[in-house]
């Protein structure tokens, strides 16, 4: 796999798990902690999956996941939460994000959602033919 990954948390230890199981796919992954440093990345560079949390401070995972895919709509976000955030979440999936996750995260479910999105961005069509799908555990 060499996809670009942005995770985007505001919480050090969760932006270290994605690193790991990124890199571990060859992955080429950044970083943000909160949603103003990711849209700003997000303007200089294109990532084939954003991981995105919905608290952060100064600026939500939910309204940066709708600027970002207002000037960038080929994007794939997957919106996380720790905390039980149904409305924002589903808003989230309707502007565009193609899934969301909650804490603590399945490993096999995040390996699946950057592969797939890697093979959509190789053009391999790699996922499941699905805009939206949702992993909740």
């Amino acid at each position: 796999m060499s996809g670009t990954i942005l995770v985007v948390d505001d919480e050090q230890i969760v932006r270290d798990f994605f690193i790991d199981v990124a890199e571990s796919l060859g992955g080429n992954v950044e970083t943000a902690d909160d949603g103003d440093v990711a849209v700003k990345k997000c303007k200089e560079h294109h990532y084939d999956i954003i991981f995105m949390d919905m608290r952060m401070p100064h600026m939500n995972g939910l309204d940066a996941c709708k600027t970002i895919l207002s000037f960038d709509p080929s994007t794939r976000v997957v919106m996380m939460s720790g905390f039980s955030e149904d409305r924002m979440m589903d808003e989230a999936i309707d502007s565009g994000a193609i899934a969301k996750i909650s804490k603590p995260f399945e490993l096999k479910a995040v390996v699946k959602l950057i592969e797939n999105a890697a093979a959509e961005a190789a053009g391999g069509g790699g996922g499941s033919g699905q805009r939206c799908f949702y992993l909740v555990f």
